[in-house]
């Protein structure tokens, strides 16, 4: 009988992606996955040390697992991913995991399972091999939106951040992989596909760069629309936005990390770019796609911050409006830099500055959602309505949408905004569309004043 294994994953999508490479190569190896921790023989986790919280959780849950063992609930208990490759040995000999694998070394998972069931002895893998796992096909839930890592790793160095040191050096996924990964992505029925890197802007395989994978994905036979992140700010230019606005099916939608507001703090975590080169992005793109959907990280409380530089920060996500921000206080990642900057803000600062920031940007997103009302957007269904009836899908802007119809994912409607109900966009189906294009460009909506319509 086939060994049952239970996956919980902590973290971002390119974890979510990771999650799908491990299950591709356990099953592939005769493990079958439950979703009961209870009755799993193998209990494994994918985990992320970008911050402590996401650590701290983890690590709680590993407790929980050892428990289960000790009752011979379960056999293994397993560490993957980036908290494996920075607490190594730490986390058999202090949480007494039997296995800790490290991201390039999935591929191993059989035999090191194996190896523990012999030989009752935990083993540890977590050597930088410059994997790019370009050889397995992640398995994916049935969708019709799919992630796919075209990049590993990082080489930018950000002081703050511990990507480099989990995750190795920036590497490129070669370009036929990436093309028969969306390929079988299609046969499953993928609609929509996101391209994962640290910085997708810097892919580079045989002189193919982004712009020109991008391309090459779009016209692929049966993808509806394409989205990519994150990008770096320092390395978006112009001609990468004109480029951009010439590419079919590639959504209007940027996550752009700003992270600080203030130019001696943006220096301190070397990010490559003051915050009024990073305005004038801002504006070159929206002269280019005046309907494009802006997303940003932000990092409050950095290591010497001032109350002045701080409110440099509020100033600038006011100036650019943001749609959505993803805001954090800063968490010092043994190893980097950034940890041994002193002094520290003190964390009840830090908190409030938070505080301040998550409810003006909260502002700023509801005022983007209320700008949606009685304008036209194509919306691709993903699935049902979370709370019963109707359906749920998103504007090209990658904003989600509610109607009251009930239709299958994968289906492409024209819809009217009526309703902001709560944070959400409620719509209204006023036609079909058998079209495909989204285009990264300002035609992707079409406002109702402009003429009644289209």
């Amino acid at each position: 009988m086939a060994l049952k294994y239970y996956l919980q994953v902590y973290g971002c999508q390119m974890n979510l992606y990771e999650a799908g490479l491990v299950r591709s190569i356990l099953e592939q190896a005769g493990y079958q996955e439950t979703e009961n921790e209870f009755a799993a023989e193998l209990l494994l986790m994918v985990t992320c040390s970008v911050r402590s919280h996401a650590e701290k959780r983890a690590l709680g849950r590993l407790k929980q697992w050892i428990a289960l063992r000790k009752q011979g609930s379960a056999r293994v208990v397993g560490v993957l991913g980036c908290m494996a490759q920075a607490l190594k040995e730490k986390l058999i000999n202090d949480y007494s995991a039997d296995l800790v694998i490290g991201p390039d070394r999935y591929q191993f998972l059989p035999e090191l399972i194996t190896a523990v069931l012999k030989n009752n002895l935990p083993q540890i893998a977590t050597d930088f091999t410059n994997e790019c796992y370009q050889n397995i096909v992640p398995k994916i839930k049935s969708g019709v939106t799919a992630f796919v890592t075209i990049m590993r790793g990082c080489s930018n160095f950000c002081s703050y951040c511990i990507v480099p040191y989990v995750k190795g050096g920036a590497r490129s996924k070669p370009l036929p992989a990436i093309l028969s990964e969306v390929s079988q992505l299609i046969e499953k029925g993928v609609k929509e596909i996101t391209l994962l890197g640290q910085n997708v802007l810097a892919y580079n395989y045989q002189n193919i760069d982004f712009c020109s994978l991008l391309e090459k994905v779009c016209a692929l036979p049966g993808i509806y629309r394409v989205r990519f992140l994150t990008s770096h700010p320092r390395d978006l230019t112009e001609q990468i936005i004109r480029k951009l606005t010439r590419i079919p099916k590639v959504c209007p939608q940027l996550h752009l990390p700003v992270q600080s507001g203030s130019n001696r703090i943006l220096k301190l975590m070397n990010r490559g770019y003051t915050a009024e080169e990073y305005l004038a992005k801002v504006e070159m793109i929206r002269s280019y796609l005046p309907d494009i959907s802006l997303t940003t990280d932000i990092i409050v409380g950095f290591p010497t911050e001032t109350e002045e530089e701080f409110n440099a920060t509020i100033h600038l996500i006011k100036t650019v409006q943001f749609d959505y921000a993803y805001m954090f206080k800063f968490s010092p990642r043994p190893g980097t830099a950034a940890a041994e900057i002193k002094p520290f803000v003190p964390p009840a600062i830090a908190q409030e500055r938070l505080a301040r920031l998550i409810e003006i940007q909260n502002q700023l997103t509801r005022q983007s959602n209320l700008s949606m009302l009685n304008r036209e957007y194509q919306v691709l269904i993903e699935n049902s309505s979370p709370r019963g009836n109707g359906s749920l899908g998103r504007t090209p802007q990658g904003k989600v949408v509610i109607l009251d119809e009930s239709l299958a994912p994968g289906y492409l409607v024209n819809v009217k905004i009526n309703e902001i109900r709560g944070w959400t966009p409620k719509g209204r189906i006023i036609g079909t569309d058998s079209a495909a294009d989204c285009n990264f460009s300002s035609q992707s909506v079409y406002p109702l004043d402009q003429n009644g319509g289209y």
